[in-house]
């Protein structure tokens, strides 16, 4: 059985203001990143044009941005997984790509089991709280396939 650890991140929201914490400064999140010593982000956002901590992420004509610039100046790697982002955003249950994942399993984890063996993997998404993000569902799966999962 496998035993390779997953961490998983989310921003930061304050749901009794409303509104996204924007202390948290890009630099502090790869400090953060750093610390776990996370070889490799998986941004398993559907669509990583919208801005992640205040960085603009992923600049799809030119397959980079300044987010995989800077975890590059840190050493850490950058794929974003458009296979594992939630299609529909508008459905608090998430059951569409509970639907998907139950559909397609193997194919759409099938990058992400390449890339975990390359080194300490964290999946990258918008949603703070992992239990009401689409990350719980793929968490699901990779922990039926043995790997242990933490989420900053």
């Amino acid at each position: 059985m496998c035993r390779t650890a997953i961490l998983t991140i989310g921003e930061k929201y304050d749901s009794a203001l409303h509104h996204r914490l924007r202390w948290t400064a890009p630099q502090h999140f790869v400090t953060l990143l750093t610390q776990h010593s996370i070889a490799l982000i998986c941004d398993v956002r559907a669509e990583p044009r919208r801005a992640y901590r205040g960085i603009y992420t992923f600049n799809p004509d030119k397959s980079s941005g300044p987010l995989p610039r800077l975890l590059a100046q840190e050493g850490i790697n950058y794929q974003w997984l458009p296979e594992l982002g939630n299609p529909d955003r508008q459905d608090p249950e998430i059951r569409a790509f509970q639907q998907l994942m139950g559909q397609e399993t193997e194919s759409r984890l099938q990058r992400l089991h390449t890339l975990i063996q390359a080194g300490r993997t964290c999946l990258l998404c918008a949603e703070q709280d992992a239990q009401r993000c689409h990350r719980r569902i793929i968490t699901a799966y990779l922990t039926a396939y043995g790997y242990v999962v933490q989420h900053l």
